[in-house]
C-alpha cells in the first residue's frame, strides 16, 4: 500500500536562480494561454495535448517534464471548463488570465536528485539547475515523486510503501457533521462529540474581518500605497486563518478515527454534506447568517482528511445521504423539524440530544439500506464532549507561584485570622 503526502517548507527569500525559473515558467504559460485564445477565437481545430507538447519542446529554459506539466495543467483546465459548460454553467471561462510575472514550477521524479539534505533540480540540458538546501529535521525519509516551487515555499510530494493495515473491526460508527458540534459519533452503545466552537469562531471571525478589509480597500484609490498595504495585510490574515483551520480539522479527524478504532469499527459512516449550501440562496431557504455559516464551514475537507487517515488505520469512510436524520424520531418514526439543541418528538414525547439523534439515524439508515427503522437504534443519552485542540490565545492572567489575594499570600491571611487579628496583618508582597 502506497502512502502519499505533501510537506510544505519555507525556504526564505528566493535566490536569483529561483526567480529566473519562475519567470521562465510564467513566459511559457502566457504563450500557451495566448495561443489557445487565438485559436479559439478563429474556431480552428484545437491541437491535441501531444502536439502542443511537441510545439513548445526545447523552446524554454526549463526541464522537458516541467514544460509538459504546464501543458497538462492548461489542458486539465480546458477539459474542466468544457464539462461545466456541457452541464449548463455558461459562465465557466476557459484559461484567459496570463501570469504577469511568476508561475509555479513543477519538477517530476526524473528531474530530482537528492544528496543528503540538498535537492538538485534539473532545468534541462545546457541550463544551470537549482540546488536547494533543506534542514534535515524538515525532510522526512521516503521517495520524492515531485516538487513544486512557489514564492518562498517548496512543496515536496513523498511516497512511502507501507503494509495495508487490517480492518479495525466488524462494528460500524456513524457521525453527524455540523456547525455547533463538528461531529457527533455513536455506535449505538457509546457516543462522543467533538465540539466545533473553535472552528465556528474562526469562520465567523474570518467573514467579519474580510468584510472590513473589503470596505477599506474599496475606499482606496487604485494603485495607492494604502491599497497595496491593505491587500497584503488581508492576504496575511487569510494565510493565518487557513493554517488554523487546517490544524483544527486534522485534530478533529484524528479524534474521530481514534473513536472508531476504540470501538473496533472498520466502517465510519458520515452524512454527505457537499450539497448543504448549494443553491440555498436561489431557493430562498435559510437566513443569510445560516447560509454564510454553511458555506464557510469546511466539512468537505474534514471528510477528505478522514478518508486518507482511515485507510492508514483500517477504517473505511462511507458517505450516505443524511436527509431527515435530525427530523425523524428514533423511537416512533414521527417526523418534524426541531428547534434548539434538543429533540422532542411531537408524537410520542421522546427527548434526546438533537445531534445524537442525527448520528443514530445515520447509523440506522446505513444498517437498514436507506430506511430508518423505528425503535431499533436509540441515543445513549450520555455524550462525552471533546475539544479537538486548544486555540493559541494571548495570556490574560499571569500565573503566580503561590495562591495570592491582592499581592498578599493566602497562607498569611489564614494565619492572621486564626490568631484573632481584627485588621489584616501587613505582609510582604509576593515577587
Amino acid at each position: 500500500m502506497k502512502k502519499n503526502r505533501v510537506i510544505q517548507i519555507n525556504i526564505g527569500k528566493p535566490t536569483d536562480g529561483q526567480t529566473q525559473v519562475r519567470l521562465e515558467a510564467a513566459r511559457l504559460w502566457n504563450d500557451i494561454v495566448r495561443l489557445h485564445r487565438y485559436i479559439r477565437k478563429r474556431h480552428w481545430k484545437w491541437p491535441t495535448e501531444s502536439k502542443m507538447k511537441a510545439h513548445v519542446k526545447g523552446k524554454y529554459a526549463l526541464h522537458s517534464q516541467t514544460i509538459q506539466k504546464l501543458v497538462e495543467k492548461l489542458y486539465d483546465s480546458i477539459d474542466s471548463t468544457q464539462t461545466k459548460r456541457e452541464q449548463g454553467d455558461k459562465k465557466a471561462r476557459y484559461p484567459w488570465k496570463c501570469k504577469k510575472k511568476f508561475q509555479t514550477v513543477t519538477w517530476k521524479q526524473s528531474a530530482i536528485r537528492r544528496k543528503g539534505n540538498r535537492l538538485n533540480l534539473s532545468n534541462g540540458r545546457g541550463v544551470k539547475g537549482l540546488s536547494i538546501k533543506i534542514p534535515l529535521d524538515q525532510l522526512p525519509q521516503g521517495k520524492i515523486t515531485g516538487i513544486e516551487l512557489g514564492y518562498r515555499t517548496l512543496y515536496i510530494s513523498i511516497q512511502d510503501v507501507v503494509e495495508k493495515p487490517e480492518s479495525a473491526g466488524d462494528n460500524t460508527v456513524a457521525a453527524d457533521l455540523g456547525i455547533i458540534h463538528t461531529a457527533v459519533m455513536t455506535d449505538g452503545i457509546k457516543s462522543t462529540a467533538v465540539v466545533g466552537r473553535g472552528l465556528r469562531s474562526l469562520t465567523q471571525g474570518k467573514s467579519k474581518k474580510i468584510a472590513g478589509y473589503s470596505r477599506l480597500i474599496d475606499k482606496c484609490e487604485q494603485g495607492s500605497r494604502r491599497r497595496r498595504k491593505l491587500k497584503a495585510e488581508k492576504a496575511r490574515y487569510l494565510a493565518r486563518y487557513h493554517r488554523q483551520v487546517h490544524n483544527l480539522l486534522h485534530h478533529t479527524a484524528n479524534k474521530m478515527i481514534d473513536f472508531a478504532v476504540e470501538r473496533q469499527a472498520g466502517t465510519l459512516v458520515v452524512g454527505d454534506v457537499t450539497e448543504i449550501a448549494r443553491n440555498k440562496r436561489k431557493q430562498k431557504k435559510g437566513s443569510r447568517r445560516s447560509n454564510q455559516e454553511n458555506s464557510g464551514n469546511p466539512l468537505g475537507r474534514l471528510v477528505e482528511y478522514l478518508t486518507y487517515k482511515g485507510k492508514l488505520r483500517g477504517v473505511d469512510v462511507v458517505k450516505i445521504n443524511e436527509s431527515y436524520t435530525t427530523q425523524t424520531c428514533p423511537k416512533c418514526g414521527h417526523r418534524h423539524k426541531p428547534s434548539g439543541r434538543n429533540y422532542k418528538c411531537q408524537g410520542c414525547g421522546y427527548v434526546a440530544a438533537r445531534d445524537e439523534v442525527g448520528a443514530c439515524n445515520i447509523l440506522n439508515k446505513y444498517i437498514h439500506n436507506g430506511r430508518m427503522v423505528p425503535d431499533s437504534i436509540l441515543p445513549t443519552g450520555s455524550v462525552k464532549y471533546l475539544r479537538p485542540t486548544l486555540l493559541r490565545k494571548s495570556p490574560v492572567v499571569v500565573a503566580l507561584n503561590e495562591p495570592t489575594l491582592f499581592g498578599i499570600t493566602l497562607d498569611s491571611v489564614l494565619a492572621s485570622e486564626d490568631a484573632g487579628s481584627v485588621e489584616p496583618s501587613k505582609q510582604s508582597l509576593v515577587a
